[in-house]
């Protein structure tokens, strides 16, 4: 049984430093063009960032550059990201610079006070750029529209900005290469240093009616045991909050161990930023008939897989082994092994002792037609 569905066409660049060691990727929606992505798909993107099944790791592998729209930097849905890992790629502002630049930047002061670092490209070196200088925190240089006579100009310019990181893009030939390492760029970006790798990522797509449940729920304020009775009767929602909770390492900010507590450590304000990244992903059309019977289905055989386990481990509180079931089910479901889906939905202690009784687990899952 199939409960996934493919990402948004995902590729990633990884960004070098100037002794060849990977300190992060630019990651792209390979069908968009970099001009043509909007508030919908950068929503799309970051979904399957924070929510893919592995092996796609989009999150801890060094930094994440994302690209953005200016509509996009005033979504709700970059609170979800895990701003300390994230490097926000901000638009140029074109002819309206001058007009503009001190207009927007409270919002930029705004996102560097939630922890993202901002990259800018070399044409905020303009002088009508200068209400940005000090928001600088990575510097781009595009060596694909620059001969190497402005690329080293750009270079020798851009130090001017205090303790902006310095980054020669979309290198493309070993002469760029060679032109960037001898004039001290700090970081190196382009096809030849290394080139974009597709990513293969599967993500859990809610269905729209999921998606009007849980708008539904939040906006009547549902209190907690609402929203865990909704996540029992939902499994892609189920499925999108664990995974949510291990991209954004949740459990170090606030620990959980139960259902309860996994929804008691968002806050009302995340929720619905959740809600609102999920509208621009919800599947249009009917879910396939096999996952409409696995969703009707699933309230029960997680029960049932509960209480098997609460026989087995008498001493282990319910609301623990009803997470663990909850998690292992939906894993069972998707194909994954009871260690895989421990790893990816669970936090580090429950996943721990899973792990330590996958057997045991193993034997109580049920027999899926």
């Amino acid at each position: 049984m199939v409960f996934t569905s493919p990402a948004p066409p995902i590729a990633w660049q990884p960004i070098k430093d100037a002794d060849g060691n990977v300190v992060g990727h630019e990651i792209f929606n390979r069908s968009r063009t970099a001009s043509a992505h909007t508030l919908e798909s950068d929503l799309a993107l970051t979904h399957a960032v924070l929510s893919p099944i592995e092996p796609a790791q989009l999150l801890g592998a060094g930094l994440l550059f994302l690209n953005t729209t200016f509509e996009s930097l005033r979504g709700s849905h970059l609170d979800l990201l895990p701003a300390h890992q994230v490097v926000l790629e901000i638009p140029s502002l074109g002819h309206a610079a001058s007009s503009e630049a001190m207009a927007r930047r409270p919002a930029l002061e705004a996102l560097r006070a939630k922890g993202f670092a901002l990259a800018f490209n070399h044409s905020v070196l303009d002088s009508s750029y200068a209400p940005w200088h000090d928001l600088v925190n990575y510097l781009k240089i595009d060596f694909s529209v620059l001969s190497a006579e402005r690329a080293v100009l750009m270079l020798q310019w851009a130090r001017r900005i205090s303790g902006a990181t310095l980054v020669a893009d979309k290198i493309e030939s070993s002469a760029q290469l060679q032109l960037a390492q001898e004039n001290k760029a700090h970081l190196l970006q382009g096809y030849a240093v290394s080139r974009p790798e597709p990513i293969a990522a599967r993500v859990v797509l809610p269905s729209t009616a999921d998606v009007a449940a849980l708008a539904e729920a939040l906006s009547n304020q549902a209190d907690t045991p609402a929203l865990v009775e909704l996540l029992q009767h939902r499994p892609a929602l189920m499925f999108n909050l664990l995974r949510m909770a291990q991209s954004q390492s949740l459990e170090a900010r606030r620990p959980f161990l139960s259902l309860q507590e996994l929804v008691e450590a968002y806050p009302a304000e995340h929720l619905k930023a959740w809600e609102t990244m999920l509208q621009a992903v919800a599947a249009k059309i009917p879910q396939l008939p096999q996952i409409q019977q696995c969703e009707k289905a699933y309230p029960r055989l997680s029960a049932a897989l509960a209480a098997k386990a609460q026989v087995q481990w008498p001493d282990v509180p319910a609301v623990q082994l009803h997470l663990v079931a909850a998690a292992l089910l939906l894993g069972h479901i998707l194909g994954l092994t009871v260690d895989q889906s421990a790893s990816q939905l669970l936090p580090g202690s429950l996943a721990h002792t899973v792990h330590l009784l996958a057997a045991e687990w193993q034997s109580m899952l049920p027999v899926l037609a």
